[in-house]
């Protein structure tokens, strides 16, 4: 059974107009999945080296929001910090990275909290990137650059639907060099947050 898109707004409690907006980034299931690849085939060679470099890069930047962290709680040695931060998903070293230099900033009277909003920011949107990146279908990828990245259930119908995003080759490149220039932007305000 497809899921009845024009029935949608009344699970979703969103006006006709939102969801019309919404449906495009979604698939609903037929009674089978099936995604057959063959267009990711045609251009693996364009993806595949990009996506390696955006992860070996995002690791990178992760290494680096580690050690933010860590220097953040004692300069002296990252032993501490790396025991905290053990356990810790990406999402949840951001919030603690912004929470922890949130904190020198009212000590520094904010001078650079602009800057810190503004990395934390970058950091959401770039761990997000690189969850649709990892978590993604690559074998339902559409001409059009589309691929799914999520399964969802509708909560009252039980209806599944497929979030799709624009995910094509000149996107990874603006993404890897997001990273780099964000790597930048967290050695500068780390030799920032520190002077009083």
């Amino acid at each position: 059974m497809r899921l009845a898109f024009a029935d949608v707004d009344e699970w979703a409690g969103n006006s006709k107009i939102d969801m019309n907006k919404k449906l495009n980034n979604y698939d609903g299931l037929d009674q089978y999945d099936f995604s057959d690849g063959k267009y990711l085939e045609k251009v693996a060679s364009k993806y595949f080296p990009l996506i390696g470099e955006f992860l070996i890069g995002f690791s990178i930047l992760e290494q680096d929001l580690n050690i933010a962290i860590a220097d953040s709680l004692y300069d002296g040695y990252h032993e501490t910090g790396f025991v905290i931060i053990e356990k810790l998903t990406t999402s949840n070293k951001i919030d603690l990275f912004y929470k922890m230099y949130v904190r020198l900033e009212s000590f520094n009277n904010k001078k650079h909290k602009a800057i810190l909003v503004e990395i934390k920011r970058q950091l959401v949107e770039l761990n997000s990137f690189r969850n649709s990146i990892v978590h993604a279908n690559w074998q339902s990828l559409t001409k059009k650059g589309f691929v799914r990245t999520k399964i969802l259930v509708d909560n009252e119908e039980g209806f599944v639907k497929f979030k799709k995003i624009e995910i094509k080759p000149r996107i990874i490149r603006q993404k890897i060099n997001e990273v780099d220039k964000l790597l930048e932007q967290i050695d500068e305000y780390k030799e920032k947050a520190f002077q009083f």
